[in-house]
Order: structure tokens, then sequence, then C-alpha cells
């Protein structure tokens, strides 16, 4: 039998956390949260632009449509306050 493999990377995380750090400001756990969801859906999005599209246009999912741009939102915002701030 193979071994599964681990499905939480502290190095990763690392990572993610000095990313979320220089991309919004601050590594908060939400921010963090928010950069992962973020990360996760723009990748999926290039991969698979029709899988998301279609995912897209299905009613059961224009809450998390909608919750997924204010996240985007949100982020470019941060950034964008961070880069007058620098």
């Amino acid at each position: 039998m193979s071994e599964q493999p681990k499905t939480n990377i502290p190095e990763l995380e690392g990572l993610l956390e000095k990313f979320t750090e220089l991309l919004t400001g601050e590594a908060t756990p939400e921010r963090i949260d928010m950069v992962k969801n973020w990360c996760i859906y723009s990748h999926i999005q290039k991969v698979m632009p029709p899988l998301v599209q279609h995912w897209g246009s299905e009613p059961e999912h224009q809450q998390a449509k909608a919750d997924i741009q204010k996240t985007i939102d949100q982020l470019k915002q941060w950034n964008q306050e961070k880069q007058k701030k620098e």
C-alpha cells in the first residue's frame, strides 16, 4: 500500500503566510484564509476555465460566486492600500 501524501505542509503554510503579508500588509488568519481561497479559485479558473464557467452559471452557486468576488475585491483594496504606504 502506498503512503498517503501529507495534507498539511508547514513550509507551504509559512509561504502562504508570508505571501499574504506581502500582498495585503498583514497575515491575520482571516486574510490567510481569504488568500488561500483566492489562490485555489484563480488556479482552477486558469487550468479549467469551462469548469469555473459552468460552476458559476449554476443558480445554487451564485452566492458563492459573489462571495469570491467580494474576497477578490477586498484583497485588491488591501493591496492598493499597502502599496500607497510604501
